[in-house]
């Protein structure tokens, strides 16, 4: 463990293979299977992610918000109970944690998925020189996944000239010391999501995969992850003793640090943009 945690620190990433045994990856999958299909027979329900959006066509490869109600399946409750998955989280974090979000990614069905080049919440210029990092952001990959790439140890220093201009134009382009991690079904792969980076995949090349954040419950920055379904009436009730105190986490350090207005206003832009994006080639119609 204390390789890949290492791993995690110095280059922003860590590739964990085989962390799933056969039967819990299958069942994961299966889940995710069930929300795919009822993302893509009415995608305008959801918080969905689209490679095309427009009054006639559309075009998913995942969704965000699976813990919301309308997409709970208690299988993903598994997850933060999970040895392999938590023990290298607990690593980097300690033990007391909170939840921050999760999702479910899968590949489009006819246009190609080119996410550009960023560093999550448009925090472009946010890097700590020591590796430090305020999170843990995992991918569960439940098929082969050879969807990620990133450049290794970008979330320590500044950008380039040249990193700093694809993210500006939302450019999809090869950067120098780029690497791509592939991974097979089971492995877990663990970011720093400071770390410059960006996704792609092909349509019909089958995708299944969970994508989670965690925090420290203490963690100073980041946060504000309360979201709506978790305050709802009954909702913690009906969630496992661990999903639960995660969540409770959040909430708690949520309202004991409220944002300043700038913040909020900022946030907000960064989840519109977010909502907006499609994520395909550049000068693709379609």
């Amino acid at each position: 463990m204390d390789t890949y945690v290492r791993s995690f620190v110095d280059e922003g990433y860590a590739h964990i293979p085989a962390v799933l045994d056969a039967s819990t990856r299958d069942r994961w999958r299966a889940s995710v299977d069930r929300t795919a299909a009822a993302v893509r027979a009415a995608p305008g329900d959801f918080d969905t992610r689209y490679t095309l959006r427009t009054e006639s066509e559309t075009d998913t490869w995942g969704v965000s918000h699976i813990f919301d109600q309308a997409l709970y399946d208690p299988v993903f409750a598994e997850l933060f109970e999970h040895p392999g998955v938590m023990g290298f989280v607990r690593a980097v974090l300690g033990e007391r944690l909170r939840f921050w979000t999760a999702h479910a990614l899968w590949e489009p069905s006819s246009v190609a998925y080119e996410l550009n080049w960023h560093k999550d919440n448009m925090e472009t210029d946010r890097y700590a020189p020591d590796g430090r990092s305020t999170h843990v952001q995992f991918n569960v990959c439940l098929t082969a996944d050879p969807c990620f790439r990133l450049v290794p140890g970008s979330h320590r220093r500044p950008l380039t000239g040249t990193e700093r201009a694809q993210v500006e134009a939302k450019g999809t382009d090869p950067l120098p010391g780029e690497t791509a991690v592939v991974c097979e079904p089971g492995d877990v792969l663990f970011m720093n999501h400071h770390a410059l980076h960006r996704g792609s995949g092909a349509p019909g090349v089958l995708r299944r995969t969970l994508h989670v954040n965690l925090q420290a419950a203490d963690e100073p920055t980041g946060g504000h992850t309360s979201w709506r379904f978790m305050r709802k009436e009954g909702y913690l009730r009906r969630m496992s003793p661990t999903v639960r105190d995660l969540m409770e986490n959040t909430i708690a350090w949520d309202d004991a640090h409220p944002l300043p207005l700038s913040e909020t206003m900022r946030r907000r832009r960064a989840s519109r943009d977010i909502k907006k994006h499609q994520a395909k080639p550049s000068g693709s119609t379609r």
